[in-house]
């Protein structure tokens, strides 16, 4: 049956399938937390509230995925959402990042929490006494989750009852001495305040809630305020807090101010890593404020970082990009300034294969006509040369002048290099570029099979994230040839690949491509993850009664047989 013909029935009866060819899972295997919350939301988006409220419910056995974040508060509302809340003050969750070993805010499951119970006062006193508690080592080595926890629960709590101030006497009544800085965290409420009312609640402010509260006083319109508070956190913060400050329009004197002060932030470290991301910061700084000869000062002198998208390669890519947005300020003189940068070993080989496929473009579009043929005889020779130490890297240099080729008109511009990147064994971040591109060329149409060939390279060696950054470029035509570059790949890597590809095609409705893995699935495991996915998106559909029969099986229902 032709993949576009795909009907409820027919998915039904491909998972069916998939389930009895694959045969038992050994009896402690479970479901994955984060396919249970996903399998609430797709019962939900079906129409199915109540079962999806009480999915959720069952989640609370385990640890909560970070999906969890992010359905929960769709899912469940009013009655139900405060029960959720309530059950898991019973347990561990409270006091659980959504992200192990994440320790911020964003990641608490408290803030996730709030969410729920924000609204009902008794729920939301019983979450703060919850999270104030100190845990077991809390006083020593594990007290900044607790801080995070907090701060989470203060932040969302605040975003909930935005303009009645009142609540921070409520919440101040329950903190200890020792806690007050806590109330930082509810910018919300701070922000209209000002400063010295943050200050005489909060006795100080500190670098966990510091940059909120910077946002904070900026929205309300007190830059004074956020600028003051910027400039007494830490390193880090305080170079992030002051970035933020840097808005379009800025006026010429609080420019200058922020430039200033940005020289005197400390690093947060002597190491070079340090002294580069500081020197990062300051190059966007000045881009900010529209001082782009003061970020080309800076990207410069600028070396190697080990710390990923804060050497100068990524930053001659972003002074590129705002010259693109700025045609009358991309002089020859700059953009020969930034190319000089990229040719330069203190861009290293994996960086400068990060960047150049899209500087390259960028550059031969801002050019002249005598920097462009400069770009074409010399300086991407140059690229080229820098690439030479890792198979087939050096051809992206090629594949950011055949881009540029193409946006010039000549969508075979990189047909050879695309025979060239299958021809052995393939190079992941190759193919992956040249699949992007390919829709503007027109690949599929003239030539599937190098096409297919070019996506088979990406999921060879590709795990979810690859998967997914390859598969949200594909329209419907082009995903057509997924199940070809699959079932082409090697035993070892086609079990890696079904499970993310069936993943993404549940997320976009695209039931053929579901319907492929399904009869792809190499084992019993992966069997019942594709499955699962069938199971939500006919439960999306509305075909519960298919749906919940084919989840008992999957483990998406407890105590269901698998």
């Amino acid at each position: 049956m032709p993949v576009d013909l795909i009907t409820s029935t027919d998915l039904a009866n491909h998972a069916r399938a998939a389930l009895a060819r694959s045969g038992t899972v050994q009896s402690e295997w479970r479901a994955d937390p984060a396919d249970r919350v996903e399998w609430a939301a797709a019962r939900f988006d079906g129409g199915d509230h109540a079962g999806a409220a009480e999915e959720l419910m069952a989640c609370l056995d385990g640890w909560l995925p970070k999906e969890f974040a992010a359905v929960a508060p769709r899912v469940l509302t009013g009655e139900q959402a405060v029960r959720v809340a309530t059950a898991a003050l019973d347990g561990e969750h409270p006091y659980r990042p959504l992200v192990s070993g994440r320790n911020d805010p964003d990641h608490a499951v408290a803030g996730t929490l709030a969410r729920l119970a924000a609204g009902d006062p008794d729920a939301e006193a019983a979450l703060l006494r919850a999270v104030l508690v100190v845990r077991p080592n809390e006083g020593r080595g594990l007290a900044h989750f607790r801080v995070a926890r907090i701060s989470a629960v203060f932040a969302v709590l605040a975003e909930a009852h935005v303009g009645e101030p009142t609540y921070l006497d409520r919440w101040s009544a329950l903190l200890h001495e020792d806690d007050r800085p806590r109330l930082a965290a509810a910018a919300a409420l701070l922000g209209p305040l000002g400063l010295a009312e943050a200050d005489r609640r909060c006795g100080t402010v500190e670098d966990v809630d510091g940059e909120r509260l910077v946002v904070a006083f900026l929205t309300a319109g007190r830059f004074d305020d956020a600028f003051a508070l910027a400039i007494r956190l830490g390193s880090n913060q305080q170079q992030r807090a002051l970035l933020t400050l840097a808005t379009p329009g800025l006026p010429a004197a609080r420019a200058k101010a922020l430039v200033a002060a940005f020289r005197k932030c400390p690093k947060s470290g002597r190491g070079r890593d340090e002294q580069m991301i500081y020197q990062h910061r300051f190059a966007q700084l000045f881009l900010a404020v529209d001082r782009v000869d003061g970020a080309l000062a800076v990207l410069s002198r600028m070396r190697d970082c080990r710390v990923s998208g804060y050497g100068p390669g990524p930053l001659a890519r972003e002074v590129l990009r705002w010259l693109g947005g700025r045609r009358e300020a991309a002089t020859p003189e700059r953009l020969r300034a930034v190319l000089d940068v990229l040719a330069d070993p203190r861009v290293i080989p994996q960086e400068l294969a990060a960047v150049v496929v899209e500087a390259v473009p960028l550059a031969h579009a801002l050019a002249d006509g005598q920097l462009r043929a400069e770009l074409v005889d010399v300086r991407v020779p140059q690229l080229r040369a820098r690439l030479r130490g890792v198979r087939l890297w050096q051809l992206l240099a090629d594949v950011g002048l055949g881009a540029a080729l193409v946006d010039a008109g000549d969508v075979t511009a990189l047909d050879s290099v695309c025979a060239q990147a299958v021809s052995g064994p393939p190079e992941v971040r190759l193919c992956l570029v040249l699949t992007r591109l390919a829709g503007r060329t027109g690949l599929l149409a003239r030539d599937r099979e190098l096409f297919t060939r070019l996506v088979g390279g990406v999921l060879r060696d590709g795990g979810w994230s690859v998967a997914d950054a390859l598969l949200a470029t594909l329209d419907a035509e082009a995903r057509m040839v997924v199940p070809d570059a699959v079932a082409a790949l090697p035993a070892a890597n086609h079990r890696r690949v079904v499970v993310p590809v069936a993943r993404f095609a549940e997320q976009v409705g695209d039931a053929g491509l579901l319907a492929a893995m399904l009869d792809a699935v190499p084992d019993a495991k992966n069997a019942r993850r594709v499955a699962g996915r069938a199971a939500m998106a006919l439960a999306r559909c509305g075909e519960l009664p298919d749906a919940l029969d084919i989840a008992r099986h999957c483990g998406l229902v407890e105590g269901a047989p698998r």
